[in-house]
């Protein structure tokens, strides 16, 4: 998802969330409440999370592309490059792909790898693969939050991500954001994050220069 689309994204389910909080004044207390805590709230942040997902391969996407032109030619042609992210596409997922783009890209030497971004991975994966969309052990280790044998009684796990308040608050420290921050706003400083991690990485490193004549008469359906 391109970051300006993800920024109007966050501006609708914000606009949404605020329209739910409007009714919960004209309605009964008890009723409002348990429909903001059981429906509303969840639905709000499992948009959001749907969008870190999003967020999460629009990174690995960009990555793809600057790690195509980081190559000790100065010029390539545009069908080279184009070859190139094909390429990098392929590799991504299979085993040592992440790390060789590390290395081709230098990524460790950026501190937000290995801290938001680090996050953003974690995260997205137990969005996806997680069976009760629960915290995994190693995002709750990253983040430095309690696993569920260390809970505190009578709490004994998480709930899903988009239920668990505990989680979310360790989710909004890990992001320098205050406890109470909802999931609109970090995912809002997510999309930030990534902009600058990705201008930071192309600004660091050496790109191939794209030669040759773009085509006018190639058209999409």
């Amino acid at each position: 998802m391109d970051r300006n689309i993800a920024k109007e994204v966050i501006s609708a389910i914000r606009s949404e969330r605020q329209r739910r909080l409007d009714r919960l004044p004209n309605e009964d207390t008890d009723a409002a409440y348990e429909q903001w805590l059981f429906t509303d709230e969840p639905f709000i942040n499992e948009m959001c999370l749907m969008v870190l997902v999003a967020l999460r391969h629009q990174v690995e996407r960009e990555l793809a592309t600057i790690a195509a032109r980081a190559v000790a030619e100065p010029t390539m042609t545009i069908e080279q490059y184009q070859q190139n992210v094909r390429s990098q596409r392929e590799r991504l997922p299979r085993r040592g792909g992440r790390a060789r783009l590390a290395a081709t890209l230098n990524l460790r030497s950026f501190p937000e790898w290995g801290k938001s971004m680090e996050t953003l991975r974690l995260l997205a994966n137990c969005v996806k693969h997680e069976p009760w969309q629960e915290p995994d052990e190693r995002l709750l280790k990253h983040l430095k939050l309690p696993i569920a044998a260390e809970l505190k009684r009578p709490v004994v796990r998480y709930m899903p991500l988009p239920e668990s308040r505990c989680f979310r608050e360790g989710l909004a420290a890990s992001l320098n954001l205050s406890k109470d921050a909802d999931y609109c706003a970090i995912t809002e400083e997510f999309v930030d994050l990534v902009g600058r991690f990705l201008e930071d990485v192309k600004r660091n490193t050496g790109l191939s220069q794209l030669t040759g004549p773009v085509s006018m008469v190639e058209f999409g359906c």
